[in-house]
Parts: C-alpha cells; sequence; structure tokens
C-alpha cells in the first residue's frame, strides 16, 4: 500500500482499496487518489462507480462536475464531501488527451461490502471521528461507517435483511434515505453553504452546537442500529458500545433523524444501555454479582460486541434512581469503558466544534435538570443535553447517568493539552 494511503492527513478523503476502509465523509468510489501533489489517479477498484465512469490509472483528474481540481487534496475534498447515489462527472487528461467521462453515480458501503464480502470477520479501528471529511483524533477506539465492521447510515437499503425501506419507520422516516443535509441555516451561513455546496468543515463549526445524549435500549450498537436504521428509518451520528468502542455511522455534518426538533444543529450519541428497571419486564433479573461484582447478560447480543468475551459491568454497583420529566426511575450506571470514549468524543467535538459549551441545563440551584426545556431556552442553548431536555416523552440518558463524572473529565483532557 502507498505510503499516501497510510497517512492519514486531514483533507485525505482515501477510498476504499480491497478490504481496507478509512474514514471520511461521502459515497464510496473506489480509487485511489493521493494525499498531495498532482491529482492522479493510482488504482481503480473494479466494479466500482470510478470504474463504471471509465477512470483509468494514471488519469490526471481536471475537474469534477465542471469544478476546477487543481490538486490532489483538493479533489480528495471534493470526493470525501459527496452523497452515496449523486451523479458525478469527471474531466481527465490521459496520454495527453482530454476527456469527459460518461457520468457516474457514487454508491454507497453496505453495497459494496455485500458485493465484496471482506476476509476479515473483526472490525477495523482507528481512533479518530470524521468532521467534513477531516480526522480529528479522540484517542478511543473508533470504528467508522467505512471501516470493516462498521454500520454505514449513507446505505440506502437494510444493513441485516433484504429490502430498502425500513420495516416498520417513525413517522415521516419511510424513505430510503436515513439522512440528509442540516437545514435551517442562518441566511448568510446558507448562502456561502450552497457557493461551496457543502457544509465544510469550517463552517459546521458555527452551524452545530448542541450534544444529545441517549440510551438506546438495545444493549449493543449492533442491535441500535438494526433497530435505527432497518426498522425504524431513523439514525445517529455516533454509537458507544458497552466495551466503550465508538461506532461512527454518518459525518457529524450530516443531519441524523434522533431528536426530533435539535436534528439540525446537534450531534447524537446512543450509547448502548437496557435503560431503567421499570421500562422492561424482568430486566432486574439480568444483572447478577460475581466475584468481580455486578455484571449484565447480554444473553445472544453478547457476541455482537467488538471486545471478545467482554463482561458489562455498570461503574455504580447499585441502581441510580432519580425523577426524570417528574416520574421515578432507577438504573444502572453505564461501564466504565463507555465513560473514557464518551469524554474524549465530546472533547474532540468542542475542538473542531467551539460553539459546544461544556455545560448540561441546571436549576438555579445548579441540579441537572431532567425535563424537557421550553422551546425558547432549548433553541437558546449550546452544549450538551440529554434526549428528556428535548422530548417530553423520553427518559434518556437516565437518572444514572453521570454529568459531573462526563464533564469533569473533559475538563481535565482540555487542561492537560
Amino acid at each position: 500500500m502507498p505510503v499516501t494511503l497510510r497517512i492519514l492527513a486531514p483533507l485525505f478523503a482515501s477510498l476504499l482499496i480491497t478490504g481496507t476502509a478509512f474514514a471520511a465523509p461521502g459515497g464510496f468510489f473506489g480509487a485511489e487518489v493521493p494525499e498531495a501533489g498532482a491529482p492522479r489517479v493510482g488504482r481503480v477498484v473494479a466494479g466500482s462507480p470510478a470504474a463504471q465512469a471509465g477512470l483509468k490509472p494514471g488519469d490526471l483528474v481536471l475537474a469534477l462536475d465542471g469544478r476546477r481540481v487543481r490538486s490532489a487534496g483538493a479533489l480528495g475534498e471534493l470526493l470525501g464531501l459527496a452523497y452515496p447515489h449523486a451523479a458525478f462527472v469527471l474531466r481527465v487528461r490521459r496520454r495527453g488527451r482530454e476527456l469527459t467521462l460518461r457520468p457516474g453515480t457514487y454508491g454507497d458501503w453496505n453495497a459494496h461490502w455485500r458485493a465484496n464480502p471482506p476476509q476479515r470477520s473483526q472490525p477495523r479501528v482507528g481512533s479518530a471521528i470524521v468532521i467534513a471529511g477531516r480526522q480529528v483524533e479522540i484517542g478511543a477506539p473508533v470504528v467508522t461507517w467505512r471501516h470493516l465492521g462498521g454500520y454505514d447510515g449513507y446505505a440506502h437499503r437494510r444493513a441485516f435483511s433484504e429490502g430498502a425501506l425500513p420495516s416498520r419507520p417513525a413517522g415521516g422516516c419511510n424513505t430510503p434515505e436515513r439522512y440528509a443535509a442540516r437545514r435551517n441555516l442562518a441566511p448568510a451561513l446558507a448562502e456561502v453553504v450552497a457557493q461551496r455546496g457543502a457544509l465544510t468543515y469550517d463552517l459546521a463549526a458555527l452551524q452545530i452546537d448542541q450534544v444529545v445524549l441517549h440510551y438506546d435500549v438495545a444493549w449493543t450498537s449492533q442491535n441500535c442500529f438494526k433497530v435505527l436504521h432497518d426498522i425504524r428509518g431513523l439514525s445517529c451520528q455516533f454509537l458507544l458500545g458497552v466495551d466503550g468502542t465508538l461506532y461512527q455511522t454518518l459525518d457529524v455534518v450530516d443531519r441524523a433523524r434522533h431528536a426530533g426538533g435539535a436534528n439540525d444543529r446537534s450531534v447524537g450519541v446512543e450509547i448502548a444501555h437496557p435503560g431503567p428497571l421499570e421500562l422492561t419486564k424482568d430486566l432486574a433479573a439480568r444483572y447478577t454479582k460475581d466475584a468481580g461484582g455486578v455484571r449484565f447478560d447480554l444473553g445472544r447480543l453478547a457476541g455482537t460486541v467488538r471486545t471478545p468475551d467482554f463482561v458489562v459491568r455498570p461503574a455504580r454497583q447499585e441502581p441510580v434512581s432519580g425523577l426524570v420529566q417528574g416520574r421515578p426511575y432507577s438504573m444502572y450506571d453505564y461501564t466504565p469503558a463507555q465513560y473514557r470514549t464518551l469524554t474524549r468524543l465530546i472533547a474532540g467535538l468542542r475542538r473542531a466544534l467551539p460553539r459546544i459549551k461544556l455545560a448540561v441545563p441546571r436549576t438555579p440551584d445548579q441540579a441537572v435538570i431532567t425535563k424537557v426545556l421550553p422551546k425558547e431556552e432549548l433553541k437558546a442553548w449550546s452544549g450538551l443535553l440529554g434526549h428528556y431536555h428535548v422530548s417530553s416523552h423520553k427518559q434518556d440518558p437516565g437518572p444514572a447517568f453521570d454529568w459531573e463524572k462526563v464533564l469533569s473529565g473533559v475538563k481535565a483532557l482540555e487542561e492537560a493539552r
């Protein structure tokens, strides 16, 4: 593999090459482009959108969709911001001749993996999240939608069964796309986005200022993605597994369907957890004690966790009780691994998106609010939120979520930089 494909520079939108995927936004293209220098094509994956359009190794790309390409970095950025199923046209120089290739259509990673099953079954893990095609290092295990074993929120079909549309869609979600470009931008920002053709890295910092935390009630991230993508037609930028593995399903700049009216400004994180004991029959019986303390029995879903034989142990040994939306609930805590990754994720998001304040809604006496915020307060808020701050019928992330642990953990990471 060329050295340029091993170096994950911020603007490097590298494309799938035989079983190895690098994180970048957009659809599957299927050609190797360098990190810097001339925009000359390397390897082209057989049967890929690039190959079907007629692109060949050695072609020098002059323009993409009528936009002049002056460097490999510029080409990578344009490719990285392209959506699956969108059309593209390339103009290239080949052996001294300028050619316009036949129109192509970007693919999605779900379809590519189905057509080209990978040789390995274990997820490929990195340590960086993706914001507008840039790698943002967070120092925690990350599996993106382009990694082997990742969950592709851009796929226009179900991931675990045949069919395109969700089987039991939420209201307004019976569509092949479970994502969209962010809407309701300020007029001045919308004008610049239209000129650039995308919500780029610097512009994202002007739009995204909230992080909404959920528990998934699906127990594991794989089961969460199945429920969201295949069944409900929903999506979330991040899924956080019980073992601390972070799964990124969409680029942060894209709009996910996870928190209603907050979707245009927020990043969503679905944390794997069964939820309050009161909401699932016989859930308490799945918590038992052994020599190591309290553990949770995942049952048949244990095999969907990335870390083999991972034992799910809550950070605190007893259930935590509290009022949410004015009603009492009790639940066991999240795992220490989840808290470690979550603090690193929030710290990474704040470096790129500094309008996200390190704060959570509080009462005048500084207690964390655990009910829905009035519309105007939610509109004015920049920082961290629970799903229960956004929707009156939600209880997540629940009474056991340790806001102070997360806030102090992020602060410590930021002070150590």
